[in-house]
């Protein structure tokens, strides 16, 4: 199955990167065209020489639409650059890195089997219908005839499942990236949570993905390699060995399997679509 990997950074240039490394050394499971759109370079921010033999297509933009739109313009740009023999597009953030590709090809073969159905990502959103755009799956021909859905300003995820529900697109979740988020009123610090005010989840070890914000990190770029070194269950990065690693990957599912034991709004309220007024 020859699949496009949209892959779109702004100023992660490390993150893309380790990135490629990982998708080029352990996603075997399917003929890859790596796509990475870039809006950095006129910023400073410009990728690595050696990470272009690990890209098909490189997209420069010139001009940078800013934070709010920067994300949508990377995906719409890029989007016109897929290969028509790609059936499927995985659209994935620079710094979101996942071990080996079975998650990929499980929900692949879903989609293939849900003729309806052309999205697979995670739920964002207690409150709201929401789905992820950090790492998802899609039914190529539904971009082509629909790029559209990635024309956001704010609440991106908010957008993507209005969208889906105003085209008559069904969508599944990619059930081992979740949960995303602890509850709102978890104010205080929760293990795998490294920002608390965003209240988010940087590990998912049933997919062996990491998706740090390296700020987010006292020890940096070196902590996220030990983290996904810890869901690998191997030295991917042998500058960041870690020791334990299965007592280690234990504790990350136990916190995050212990989260969907908390009160959420969801138990007694039924999920909305959130109205997006952009400018």
């Amino acid at each position: 199955m020859k699949v496009a990997v949209l892959i779109r950074v702004y100023d992660r240039i490390d993150d893309l990167k380790y990135n490629l490394r990982v998708i080029s050394e352990t996603w075997k499971s399917n003929d890859y065209y790596v796509i990475v759109v870039s809006n950095g370079k006129s910023n400073g921010f410009e990728v690595f020489p050696e990470s272009l033999p690990l890209i098909d297509k490189l997209v420069i933009l010139q001009e940078n639409a800013g934070h709010r739109k920067g994300n949508s313009q990377l995906l719409m740009e890029g989007g016109k650059y897929i290969p028509e023999d790609c059936q499927y597009t995985l659209i994935l953030e620079a710094d979101t890195w996942m071990y080996k590709d079975g998650i990929i090809s499980k929900y692949i073969k879903q989609l293939s089997e849900n003729t309806d159905t052309v999205w697979a990502s995670a739920d964002w959103y207690d409150k709201y219908y929401a789905l992820a755009t950090d790492f998802a799956i899609i039914k190529t021909d539904y971009i082509r005839t629909n790029l559209g859905i990635f024309d956001f300003e704010l609440f991106p995820e908010c957008h993507i499942a209005n969208f889906l529900r105003d085209t008559d697109g069904k969508y599944m979740w990619i059930k081992e990236n979740m949960p995303v988020h602890v509850p709102s009123y978890v104010k205080y610090k929760y293990p795998y949570v490294p920002n608390i005010k965003e209240g988010r989840f940087y590990v998912f070890p049933e997919s062996k993905t990491v998706t740090h914000h390296i700020e987010f990190l006292k020890g940096g770029m070196e902590q996220k390699k030990g983290y996904f070194n810890i869901l690998a269950g191997t030295d991917f990065f042998p500058d960041a060995k870690i020791e334990n690693k299965t007592w280690n990957r234990f504790k990350m599912k136990f916190w995050i399997g212990l989260s969907r034991c908390f009160f959420k709004r969801s138990w007694y309220s039924k999920k909305t679509y959130k109205e997006i007024i952009q400018n």
